[in-house]
């Protein structure tokens, strides 16, 4: 019996027509991890495949009943069962390593699809009209089947939409925290309407996390519990609402929009600001209307950690707390940190300097005055990813087109980064650029990582994003793939 089947292997390997069926299903099984595109790739993978069992059914019968020995044959020949063998190892090598890399360090859609089955979540929601259960609703039915942190921090912000009926219709955000063990988990939440009925998400994402209280979720649920949002929005009588939160902000001394709201509901339209308005703001708006119509700016008040009415005077103690507490900052260990301050304020813009600790924060020292090359808008993080490499992350005024700035010297100079903006085509035919946010990079295998989302403004393809990597640390990026949310 042994004889036997040592008689099919090597009667197999050395038929031509399973080397080509092997070598087709190679090509066509690494194209699909790679690529995906199985409806292009598929038909000719199963083709291969039955050949493959053809041959192998064929040759076992010949040899049970011993007819492949009667002729002459190529499968006999010495010398081209060696170069058979040569070629079979060769293919599976080549396309095994091909299959491997798709299936690693995002390299493929294979790595996308493994990526999916070990962190991505479906979960039903329920709590779906923001009339009734706020925006607390949200994270009840995700907590419900995956624990959350009972702290939460957001590492941009909350950006979500409803209809004039109060369902919500679709947001977004990436929020992260310790659980009670002391572990860190983050979360890529997101849902659109049109797409699923159930909120997705993606757990263990790279977050770069500051723990700063600027970005705490916290106030952002407590204000919506309190906002008449029904009310607030039926004034417009538009079919399309939004809705905002970045945390805390400074809006300077423009009144304009601002509503300080206490616990009770009470609410305080400021005409003047004596002092700097500060606090966890929570907008309300028209989507693509905010040019005509202004947002609706909620300030919860009555804590003093939190929101503060323009009315009250702040302290200089006070005022520089809340400048610290405004600033980016990144520790890349225990003792060495990066901090971006707010140096000046004009026309919506923000301008910064970059300072340095080597002490846990106790002392820094200013190693750049001008990060950003006076452009900017507002920074929107930091990260180093050792004692020379980091980068700056920034949005123009309306948060509607973002950049992204290089150091390789520790943070003395930045120079903007360069990448090719992917084109996209609609179906009328029109081509264009919708892609041009970048965010901060993640490395993974030595490899950086770059999402490039299309700001405020995005609506292409259900505001999905490019991955684009790098392999020369930042230097140069090329495009891999469009990511959908």
């Amino acid at each position: 019996m042994k004889g036997k089947v040592k008689r099919i292997l090597i009667t197999l390997l050395a038929n031509p027509l399973f080397l080509i069926g092997y070598w087709i299903f190679g090509v066509k099984l690494a194209a699909i991890c790679k690529y995906g595109s199985i409806d292009k790739n598929l038909p000719m993978l199963l083709i291969s495949l039955a050949l493959i069992i053809s041959v192998i059914l064929f040759t076992a019968i010949k040899v049970i009943k011993g007819s492949e020995r009667k002729q002459n044959k190529l499968t006999d020949i010495k010398a081209w069962k060696w170069i058979s063998i040569i070629l079979f190892v060769a293919i599976t090598l080549f396309y095994g390593v091909n299959i491997y890399k798709s299936a690693t360090n995002f390299g493929g859609k294979l790595a996308w699809y493994i990526e999916s089955l070990k962190n991505e979540r479906s979960i039903k929601f329920e709590h779906n009209n923001i009339y009734q259960y706020g925006v607390e609703g949200i994270f009840e039915d995700i907590d419900n089947k995956h624990k959350l942190p009972k702290k939460l921090y957001m590492e941009n912000n909350f950006s979500l939409k409803f209809n004039s009926n109060g369902i919500i219709t679709s947001f977004d955000t990436f929020v992260y925290g310790k659980n009670d063990d002391g572990k860190e988990e983050s979360f890529l939440i997101t849902y659109d309407k049109n797409k699923s009925k159930n909120i997705t998400v993606y757990l263990n994402g790279y977050a770069a996390p500051t723990y700063n209280n600027d970005k705490l979720l916290k106030p952002l649920l407590e204000t919506v519990n309190v906002i008449p949002i029904k009310k607030a929005v039926s004034k417009w009588d538009e079919n399309q609402y939004g809705l905002l939160y970045y945390g805390k902000r400074n809006w300077g001394y423009n009144p304009n929009g601002i509503i300080n709201i206490d616990k009770n509901g009470r609410e305080y339209h400021p005409e003047t600001a004596s002092t700097e308005i500060i606090g966890y703001t929570v907008s309300l708006f028209v989507p693509g209307m905010d040019q005509f119509i202004t947002p609706s700016r909620y300030n919860l008040i009555g804590d003093p950690n939190w929101s503060k009415p323009s009315s009250n005077q702040v302290t200089s103690n006070e005022k520089k707390n809340e400048q610290t507490n405004t600033n980016e900052q990144f520790f890349q260990s225990k003792e060495v940190g990066y901090k971006l301050n707010v140096a000046d304020k004009a026309l919506g813009s923000t301008f910064y300097s970059l300072s340095k600790t080597t002490d846990e924060g106790n002392t820094w020292t200013v190693i750049n005055n001008d990060p950003y090359s006076g452009t900017v808008g507002g920074a929107t993080g930091i990260i180093f990813f050792d004692d020379k490499l980091g980068f700056l992350g920034a949005v123009n005024p309306s948060g509607n087109e973002g950049s992204l700035y290089r150091t390789d010297d520790g943070g003395k100079t930045f120079k903007k980064v360069n990448y090719t903006p992917h084109e996209v085509k609609l179906h009328s035919g029109q081509t264009i650029k919708p892609f041009d946010t970048p965010s901060l990079p993640f490395k993974e295998g030595g490899v950086l990582s770059m999402l490039v989302g299309q700001g405020s403004d995005g609506d292409y393809n259900g505001n999905s994003s490019e991955l684009y990597q790098s392999r020369d640390n930042g230097l140069t990026w090329k495009f891999v793939k469009e990511v959908k949310k």
